[in-house]
């Protein structure tokens, strides 16, 4: 009786059925991961207030959340280099140090800032005084007070200073002349008195 050996039958492979590379075809698309969302027209700078000290993580989960949401944002939270002391070796080491604490600068469009203000690690979204709406920050506001933070040729303090909020001022004098400061929910930058000017409404 002669014993024949049948082997199992296998059926044909196909791309992809073992793992192999497959090839990248339009019926067959590869991500690669988020796509990265467009600047939109109607981006604008608005300010979060978040926990002391937190500012910079909270800040980096929020690029990261909306990042996966193809929401576009940017943030900016002011920073200041200083020198400090090492208590151990007691030499002198260089150390960013948050600007204005507990605020998050935040450049995204109007219909996106639920994304931001309704998370549990956010308090609020900066208003002016009387007003309910969120402060969109005109840009070139924005862009003045990063001069004066990132680029100023003397040292720079954030102060509380005793003139009205929303009290607009000229500087007149110094590395600065003639550009323009609106009060933020009393946040300022220190500016001797004597080279302010009152903007009359």
């Amino acid at each position: 009786m002669e014993n024949k050996k049948t082997g199992q039958q296998l059926p044909p492979t196909h791309a992809g059925d073992g793992g192999e590379a497959m090839e990248k075809t339009e019926d067959n698309p590869i991500s690669d991961g988020p796509k990265k969302a467009q600047k939109p027209q109607d981006a604008g700078w608005y300010v979060a207030v978040v926990r002391v000290n937190c500012e910079k993580r909270i800040a980096i989960d929020i690029q990261d959340v909306l990042d996966n949401k193809a929401i576009w944002f940017e943030y900016w939270v002011p920073t200041k280099r200083t020198f400090v002391v090492d208590r151990r070796t007691n030499k002198r080491k260089e150390k960013d140090r948050v600007f204005l604490s507990t605020f998050i600068f935040c450049h995204v469009s109007r219909k996106d800032l639920n994304e931001i203000r309704f998370r549990s690690d956010v308090y609020k979204m900066l208003t002016m005084p009387g007003s309910k709406d969120i402060y969109r920050i005109p840009d070139a506001e924005l862009e003045n007070y990063r001069q004066f933070v990132e680029c100023a040729c003397e040292e720079v303090s954030a102060y509380t200073a005793p003139l009205k909020k929303g009290q607009k001022v000229r500087i007149f004098g110094g590395a600065v002349i003639g550009c323009e400061i609106k009060y933020i929910a009393g946040a300022t930058i220190e500016i001797d008195r004597e080279l302010l000017q009152i903007i009359e409404d």
